[in-house]
């Protein structure tokens, strides 16, 4: 790995402390008023040269798109980064993605789970067990889960979290809030259990 510059060192640590605080690498606009720079450009340029040296990747089109891909020698590796691939329905399913949006900091201690990625929530029929809209479900990537654990489902395409029952012939997605009816998945749709919820991570307001 090629050494960064002092300046290229604090973007990076930048970004490494704005995942770990809030679940998301900072725009470039942030980095900008942050560091005080006159233009955009300046820290476009910074962040190129970040990438060339190996220690970030830039997803086309995001605007929190930062992923670090290296930590520098010496820096708090107390943290593990995994995958944040989309958005996943605590309600009606939604279409399913698997696309790497960003990547997110955990701590090791608190997940010590292997194959880990993250699935922003959206929705609240799973609020009565505190999983709330805007959350971070993290998820151990496994194809079956046991009787009664939460789970994230792609039903035709359609991803939801919800606590699987298995039964004989059907499998019952149980949500956690009583207005909410239990979706029912027969033989004949097309189900995957994407992993099994080990934990949430929310962002607290001031």
């Amino acid at each position: 790995m090629k050494k960064l510059t002092d300046q290229q060192q604090l973007i990076l640590n930048f970004v490494i402390q704005c995942q770990q605080e809030n679940g998301s690498s900072p725009t470039v606009r942030e980095i900008t008023s942050y560091f005080g720079y006159k233009s955009l450009n300046n820290v476009q340029q910074h962040l190129q040269l970040i990438e060339q040296k190996g220690y970030i990747k830039r997803l086309p089109g995001k605007s929190r798109g930062i992923v670090v891909t290296e930590i520098p020698p010496g820096e708090n590796r107390s943290t593990i980064d995994i995958p944040l691939l989309g958005t996943i329905a605590a309600g009606t399913p939604l279409t399913a993605i698997e696309n790497v949006e960003a990547r997110v900091a955990v701590d090791r201690d608190l997940f010590r789970e292997d194959s880990l990625f993250a699935l922003r929530v959206k929705g609240d029929s799973m609020q009565d067990i505190g999983i709330l809209n805007g959350d971070l479900a993290i998820v151990q990537s496994r194809p079956t889960v046991e009787n009664g654990e939460v789970a994230a489902v792609i039903i035709d395409g359609e991803a939801t979290l919800k606590r699987l029952f298995l039964q004989s012939d059907a499998i019952v997605l149980h949500a956690e809030n009583k207005t909410f009816k239990d979706i029912v998945v027969t033989s004949e749709e097309e189900v995957r259990i994407a992993g099994k919820m080990v934990g949430v991570i929310r962002k607290c307001s001031n």
